[in-house]
């Protein structure tokens, strides 16, 4: 299957989750658009690393199937959600575009280390772990929630009551070592499956072939809201370890780091990322100002 191929795929498997009518309410565009502010003429720009000034274009890695933060529209191509609107702000900061690209979540750190894109950009969690191998802008403060079939057949409220049951996670998120971490404590063992995307996931909940499954507030709280008409999922208990998502970068590039820092704290400042919050309805993840590396 080639990469357009996969990206309908996804956008029809998104469509059937959200519902495709709602797929195209959350705005943002596609990604190759170009700020109002271009080169020189952005307030940031000579802020930015001597190849990004020459290029003017930053390129992100994204695991692209994580509505509201980042997921297709129904054409299989155009990206929309919170981190691509995010990316237009800073672009008319920098005066350079984001140009987006499609990965499995597992692999954008080790894509990011290799030089193959500049940034990642993916609801990703600002951990200590993570700190080790790249470097955190953090933009976003979001824990893990519960989400289960609507009308919680089963009953559960926390993290304990997974014990002895399935559940379904993204690979390699801080949710999945959440539930590893529990079923090392429980007397029965979770069964755990794991998917490359959170909507392989969602559909093991949706159809029964497991209890729960764990997501960042933004979006548990999304597919709860929208996905079949907020008839199939429901948000139980209260969010696990919250903490910031953060744009990674190399550790070597720090030039970059910095420049985005300073271009999250001036739509802060103006009131850009304020709106941005609202727009999504997710007032527990603003953050109040742009950090570096502030997980724990």
């Amino acid at each position: 299957m080639n990469r357009i191929q996969t990206r309908r795929a996804l956008a029809g498997l998104a469509a059937v989750i959200l519902g495709a009518g709602l797929l195209a309410g959350c705005g943002g565009s596609g990604g190759n658009d170009e700020p109002a502010a271009t080169g020189a003429s952005a307030p940031l720009f000579d802020q930015l690393p001597q190849k990004f000034q020459d290029s003017k274009v930053i390129e992100v890695g994204s695991d692209i199937a994580y509505a509201p933060m980042e997921y297709y529209d129904t054409d299989g191509e155009t990206v929309l959600g919170f981190d691509k609107e995010l990316t237009l702000a800073l672009s008319e900061q920098l005066g350079v575009t984001f140009d987006w690209n499609n990965a499995t979540f597992d692999g954008l750190i080790t894509q990011l280390k290799s030089g193959k894109i500049d940034v990642a950009i993916s609801g990703m969690s600002d951990t200590k772990d993570r700190q080790s191998e790249v470097d955190f802008v953090d933009y976003y403060v979001a824990g893990a929630m519960i989400l289960v079939k609507k009308g919680n057949p089963e009953g559960i409220q926390s993290l304990a009551d997974l014990c002895g049951k399935t559940i379904a996670v993204q690979r390699g998120t801080t949710q999945e070592g959440y539930a590893q971490e529990q079923s090392a404590k429980c007397d029965e063992p979770i069964q755990i499956l794991s998917f490359d995307r959170e909507t392989e996931a969602m559909l093991q909940v949706k159809n029964g072939r497991a209890v729960a499954g764990m997501q960042d507030y933004p979006v548990a709280t999304y597919n709860a809201r929208t996905s079949g008409g907020g008839n199939d999922f429901e948000v139980v208990g209260d969010q696990i370890q919250a903490g910031p998502l953060g744009i990674a970068v190399g550790k070597d590039d720090t030039g970059l780091r910095d420049a985005l820092q300073k271009a999250l704290q001036a739509i802060i400042d103006d009131g850009t990322y304020a709106a941005l919050i609202k727009k999504y309805e997710t007032p527990l993840g603003a953050v109040e100002s742009a950090t570096i590396n502030a997980g724990s």
